[in-house]
């Protein structure tokens, strides 16, 4: 293996540079509707979002924590939970503690769209990978794992502890 520090190889900002076109490219709205043609849904960017968030949560939340977790306001989350709710992809339910407080989470037709759209995900990146090993990819995962600070596989953090 090289031992050459990446930064010194170039390595970083050719990395950097890669990664701002990537996060433009995918935050395109054009990217967006190309995904959820491909998966047969009707949903817009911050519906998926706020979809994603209930999903990987695996619980209902409140409308605040929802905000929270998108780094959004709380009125935004209200509308768009309102137009999810209107397309029968969530489902609003009374806190039994404080019935002024609600927890908003996804229906099955909730979960079934966003697998689709994780479908259709999934499928453009198997296309853009062809002929990329195996290896190569747990590299890549690797890499931008450390870089965003989420866990891996194995579930380590960007530190190195485990979950």
């Amino acid at each position: 293996m090289d031992a050459t520090p990446a930064r010194e190889s170039g390595g970083i900002d050719a990395l950097q540079a890669l990664l701002s076109t990537l996060a433009y490219d995918l935050t395109r709205p054009r990217a967006h509707e190309r995904l959820v043609a491909m998966a047969g849904v009707p949903i817009d960017r911050a519906g998926l979002a706020l979809l994603r968030v209930l999903v990987d949560d695996g619980e209902s939340l409140r409308i605040g924590r929802i905000a929270e977790r998108l780094g959004v306001r709380t009125p935004h989350v209200t509308r768009q939970v309102r137009e999810l709710e209107r397309q029968g992809l969530v489902t609003r339910v009374e806190e039994e503690a404080d019935r002024r407080a609600q927890r908003v989470g996804p229906t099955a037709r909730g979960r079934q769209t966003l697998a689709q759209v994780d479908r259709a995900s999934q499928a453009l990146i198997a296309e853009s990978l062809a002929g990329v090993t195996a290896q190569q990819i747990e590299a890549a995962v690797e890499v931008l794992g450390r870089i965003s600070g989420h866990r891996g596989p194995a579930g380590h953090s960007r530190h190195g502890s485990a979950s």
